[in-house]
């Protein structure tokens, strides 16, 4: 796999794209993959019908952002855009939409484009070579209803389902996801990968179980909003678990998210917002009478450090890799100031990369937050 980056901080749509595609070395027709993240500073209905003109032959997909990630580290207000190439890689893609309200009617749609790519959804364990990445809208609740949907179509249960959430820059007001020029702010865009290069997703979570659990004893899932902790005020009890006082729980949130334990793994729920009468908005669904965790901060170099390590004892010359890092993280990172000092880790374990700040992250069945998802192809 061969991936080059193309990089603009230009805010004009036609500079932005001029300057992106003059930094590519090959002909719109030899890559196997077109892969964009934008800044919602660009019209993004236009961005990608755009880039899917230049590149009409090769299957695209992208997604709005919350600040963009490529060598020149973590940028605002920017196009980041990448290519792939490898003979023995086959991809296909597929735009679902208003998965939040009539997800089935797309279960053809999403069987033919795997089928395009020789994947067999139905075949239990016959995908080893297989996973798809996608990219969900991040503000209408639509996350678990596309895993869901992929999760109903997909019966092997080892397929991998990993992507992230578009942002818009934090104005939540609308995201966009496209695939091939149909661009939805609703749904989901997927693109189906068949490889012969070995592939690994990982995660890299930068917080620990502190020991202080709490049952959400209420809860409006399909708000996403804690009605209820320990069957007493949400706002009273995180506090009160934190050992601080109820007005600063607002401050702690960041560094002390909800953690959800499966088996011997941890995935993030963070808080969105304390609401006024002391419930609490979260980024992802949570359930009734579900036992959470709070979370205590690692020491984030150090946590990126051993997970660059990991990713190079595994795939020793990677030739693609795409990072989702959670816009939590990437507002920590900015409050503590070590965005630079974490890009420069990157760049010397990856060399190369680019991916987006979104607004939560997916992998199979699960949707989480304040997370590096990580995909890297070998070379």
């Amino acid at each position: 796999m061969t991936q080059e980056i193309a990089f603009s901080s230009n805010k004009n749509l036609d500079s932005a794209l001029a300057e992106i595609f003059l930094q590519l070395k090959k002909s719109p027709d030899s890559y196997t993959a077109v892969i964009y993240f934008a800044s919602v500073c660009y019209d993004f209905v236009e961005l990608s019908k755009r880039i899917h003109e230049r590149f009409p032959n090769t299957q695209v997909i992208g997604t709005s952002t919350s600040g963009e990630i490529s060598p020149h580290g973590f940028t605002k207000n920017s196009l980041v855009l990448t290519t792939l190439s490898d003979p023995g890689t086959r991809v296909s893609g597929v735009v679902i939409d208003d998965t939040d309200q009539f997800p089935i009617v797309h279960k053809t749609e999403i069987e033919s484009a795997a089928r395009k790519v020789g994947i067999n959804l139905h075949q239990d364990g016959a995908n080893k070579d297989c996973f798809a990445l996608t990219f969900i809208n991040g503000l209408c609740n639509a996350e678990e209803a596309s895993l869901a949907l992929l999760n109903a179509v997909i019966d092997d249960k080892e397929f991998i389902i990993a992507g992230g959430s578009a942002g818009d820059d934090l104005q939540f007001k609308q995201t966009y996801v496209s695939c091939n020029g149909q661009t939805v702010s609703r749904g989901a865009a997927v693109l189906f990968f068949k490889t012969r290069k070995k592939f690994i997703i990982k995660r890299e979570n930068i917080f620990a179980p502190s020991g202080k659990k709490l049952q959400l004893s209420n809860v409006d899932f399909e708000t996403r909003t804690v009605k209820s902790i320990n069957n007493q005020n949400p706002r009273t009890m995180y506090a009160r678990a934190l050992g601080i006082p109820e007005s600063e729980a607002p401050n702690a949130a960041l560094m002390h998210p909800m953690g959800r334990a499966y088996g011997d793994d941890v995935f993030i729920s963070s808080i969105a917002n304390f609401n006024s009468d002391g419930s609490i908005g979260m980024y992802c669904r949570v359930l009734p009478n579900s036992d959470v965790e709070l979370m205590n901060p690692l020491d984030a170099l150090e946590t990126a450090e051993k997970t660059g390590a990991a990713f190079e004892e595994e795939v020793k010359r990677p030739g693609c890799v795409i990072l989702i890092n959670c816009i939590l993280r990437t507002i920590g990172f900015e409050q503590q100031r070590l965005t630079e000092k974490i890009a420069d880790i990157w760049r010397r374990r990856f060399h190369f990369f680019c991916g987006f700040s979104s607004y939560g992250e997916q992998k199979n069945r699960l949707n989480f937050n304040q997370t590096l998802l990580a995909l890297v192809i070998e070379e």
